[in-house]
């Protein structure tokens, strides 16, 4: 699956402040320290990917006495200053003087924060805009903080929620969650503090006389919920100011729904990024979480949990599994494997030779196009479990409508397993012969091949021997093609200016809902002929849309007088420039 900015972010932020909490071995590297490394990994892609340059920028960070800030962490948020492009900081944590080391990359601007692994002392965050790698060094001053404390309890439940993120966001301006905005956050707000409740809920920050908000979200496990319902925003969400004294805030909150993502030897798939997408009674959501060391994963909205789809965006490692339309047990567990990999044969069905390097499409899989090899052989690496896959052969079009003719479709339900699709007859199209559409101007209609039949709705069968010694235009089209119709009004007019100079016009439909076809004939109202391709599918022909080799839909083919296709580009004025020349003649 192709991983998108917002993904990477979110991903990012997740992975950033969660693991260093945790204890334990994973193999020969510590869970914080997977973390870390896997933080740093994303970072550095990312700034490869908008060749952004590294530089180290020094800092110190002292307390209201001027003694040195030990073991404070410092970290932050960066965004490019022409694409907008940011990344999360890695932590670091202040020495024995106070002073630390960030690795930054230019052109960026930077929020960049402290925390107190204490909770007594807080400062503002710093700014800072590199053009260059000549930044002064950054210096934090330090001053006694004011507590926000509160607690976090399951209202179905009736406990306290343990272990859940929570932040205390910067609002300078006057943003308040009821119109939260994610723009509108990502320009005003700056970067947050956070802290995880603990066994009893509970949960604590040190603050400046400030506007801030409180929130924990479920839908990005970051950002407030935004465009929500207004008692969603009151259980997510808090926005106040500090002053002198201590806040107290208490959030009731339904019970938050809970998987398990385990890797396919069973032990749990720790800091895992994955996207959901879930039902929920207002809509449909799609997350972007990572598990915890347990491989954990918790959703903090309610939802209906006979919808649950889980896709792995960690590219290349795993796939697709999910529940649809069944009862789910209350932890369920999403098993992961390895992708699986299908390989077959393709032949001709009317000759039994190899279809020599033939490209077609697998939906869905790692990569998409499939090219067969001299003996017609492909193998196709990437498969999903338990989704059906479809092997297609299809052409994009230049413009339009495409049109995917599956071939083959199959489902794998086993795990690591080769999928052996043996060998595969494509039955005869235009699309494999030599009657391609870029090679059919100039050619004798009647020297094709094969025959220029149809049939119309109400039965009647296409006579080409009517059209002797008239201009032909052969229109493919569809209901459900947006060009096509923006086409109709063209066609039109060309046909009722040029129709008693001999044009006529032959509609060739490819849809398959010849019910819909039939209502839509009645609103358009063409005075032409109209044959509907369907119908030779229905008594297992080739259609004439395949016997052309057409790519895609709206596709004229224009015919002379005397049966030789001029031209396949037909839309537009280019209709009208042709039948001028030809009418000349």
């Amino acid at each position: 699956m192709k991983i998108t900015i917002t993904q990477y972010l979110l991903t990012g932020l997740l992975v950033l402040f969660g693991a260093a909490v945790f204890a334990g071995e994973l193999g020969e590297l510590t869970v914080a320290e997977k973390e870390r490394q896997y933080v740093i990994a994303q970072i550095q892609e990312n700034m490869r990917k908008i060749n952004a340059t590294p530089t180290n920028i020094t800092g110190q960070a002292l307390l209201p006495d001027g003694s040195p800030a030990v073991n404070f962490k410092i970290g932050g948020w960066g965004r490019s200053t022409n694409i907008g492009y940011g990344h999360y900081l890695f932590d670091t944590i202040t020495d024995d003087k106070g002073n630390f080391t960030l690795n930054l990359y230019l052109p960026f601007q930077y929020w960049i924060t402290i925390c107190d692994p204490n909770n007594v002392y807080a400062a503002r965050d710093l700014y800072i805009e590199l053009k260059d790698d000549k930044t002064e060094q950054l210096k934090f001053q330090l001053q006694k903080g004011i507590s926000v404390e509160g607690t976090v309890w399951d209202k179905d439940k009736n406990e306290p929620v343990a272990d859940l993120s929570i932040w205390l966001l910067h609002n300078p301006t006057n943003t308040i969650a009821e119109n939260f905005d994610y723009r509108d956050f990502e320009k005003k707000t700056q970067v947050p503090l956070e802290t995880k409740t603990d066994a009893n809920g509970r949960f604590k920050f040190v603050a400046l006389p400030l506007k801030y908000i409180v929130a924990f979200d479920a839908e990005h496990a970051y950002y407030p919920l935004s465009k929500e319902k207004e008692e969603d925003l009151k259980v997510y969400t808090r926005t106040f100011t500090v002053q002198d004294q201590p806040i107290h805030l208490d959030f009731k909150i339904p019970t938050p729904w809970r998987a398990t993502i385990l890797q396919k030897d069973g032990t749990p798939a720790a800091f895992y990024p994955v996207a959901f997408s879930v039902k929920l009674p207002d809509g449909t959501a799609y997350p972007q979480l990572t598990s915890n060391k347990d491989g954990i994963i918790v959703y903090y909205r309610q939802i209906q949990v006979n919808d649950v789809k889980v896709l792995s965006f960690n590219e290349g490692q795993w796939f697709y599994q999910s529940y649809n339309n069944e009862t789910l047990p209350p932890n369920p567990i999403f098993r992961l494997y390895s992708p699986l990999t299908a390989k077959g044969r393709l032949i001709r069905q009317a000759t039994g030779k190899p279809l020599k390097n033939f490209k077609f499409h697998c939906s869905p899989s790692k990569k998409r196009e499939i090219t067969t090899d001299e003996n017609g052989n492909f193998e196709i690496k990437g498969i999903y479990l338990g989704r059906e896959t479809a092997l297609e052969y299809v052409n994009e079009p230049e413009f339009g409508c495409a049109v995917n003719k599956a071939f083959k479709t199959f489902l794998p339900n086993t795990p690591d397993q080769l999928i052996d699709l043996g060998v595969i007859e494509m039955p005869e199209s235009g699309r494999l012969d030599t009657n391609t559409l870029e090679n059919l101007s100039g050619k004798q209609i009647n020297e094709l091949g094969f025959e220029l039949e149809g049939e119309t709705l109400a039965g009647e069968k296409l006579d080409w021997k009517k059209y002797a010694g008239k201009i032909v235009l052969l229109e493919f089209w569809a209901t459900w093609c947006g060009p096509c119709i923006k086409e109709f009004p063209n066609l039109k007019t060309v046909y009722e200016k040029y129709h008693s100079q001999g044009f006529e016009i032959i509609g060739i439909s490819i849809d398959e809902d010849l019910q819909k076809l039939e209502k839509d004939l009645e609103k358009y109202q063409f005075t032409w002929t109209v044959i509907a391709d369907q119908k030779l599918a229905d008594t297992g022909k080739v259609w004439l849309y395949d016997r052309f080799g057409i790519h895609g839909v709206p596709r004229g083919i224009l015919i002379d007088r005397t049966g030789k296709i001029v031209t396949t580009e037909t839309h537009g004025d280019q209709l009208e420039k042709e039948l001028e020349k030809l009418i000349q003649k």
